[in-house]
């Protein structure tokens, strides 16, 4: 829902002031998968259309390399590094996961940012505009995280933060059984048309 508060007068801080900001591990090699390994392990290609990610949705790898692994937790917020789409994903669920090195995790550090209002934030068109247009490289261009950090975000009251988030969820709800309808509406109607051919 683009809920674009950049017109309010709400007081705009830095990322970096807000949010702790790490990338993710870097696999040496191809990520294998093993279904009773160590951890979940969370991709780029996992952040296609969410804005939510629970780690028992997730593949799971054994750990193999000799650093201590960091892995991400609930709340913290998945976004990719480079691409054509930054699209800001909460993981859920019990269990920690290790993180690519194609994901920045955000962790809030203040209790005055909740992670739901920060992950909406930065899927909005100011927020998304600035990491499209403040990309650099050739091929596949990078968002670094000195610039990422530096993103103005506002920080509102924690009620209207969460209003924010009510009224988003509501429409995401809306627009999914709308989709729903629609695509059962099409199923409907092509059967009509098909037998309509038929006869």
């Amino acid at each position: 829902m683009a809920l674009d508060s950049s017109n309010q007068t709400f007081m705009r801080k830095p990322l970096h002031t807000i949010a702790d900001i790490r990338t993710g591990h870097t696999f040496r090699g191809r990520i294998e998968e093993d279904s009773s390994g160590d951890f979940p392990v969370v991709q780029i290609k996992d952040l296609k259309d969410r804005t939510r990610i629970t780690s028992d949705q997730l593949p799971r790898i054994t750990w193999q390399s000799d650093r201590e692994p960091t892995p991400a937790v609930a709340d913290d917020i998945l976004l990719p590094t480079r691409g054509e789409h930054y699209n800001a994903v909460i993981l859920q669920g019990s269990e920690p996961t290790i993180v690519t090195g194609q994901l920045y995790v955000l962790k809030t550090k203040t209790t005055q940012m909740t992670p739901e209002f920060l992950a909406w934030y930065l899927n909005q068109k100011t927020a998304q505009h600035y990491f499209l247009s403040h990309r650099s490289g050739t091929g596949i261009p990078m968002l670094n995280k000195q610039t990422l950090g530096l993103l103005k975000i506002p920080a509102p009251l924690l009620e209207t933060q969460q209003k924010i988030v009510a009224m988003h969820e509501l429409w995401e709800q809306e627009r999914q059984l709308t989709e729903q309808l629609l695509n059962n509406r099409e199923i409907m109607l092509n059967g009509i048309f098909q037998h309509l051919l038929e006869q």
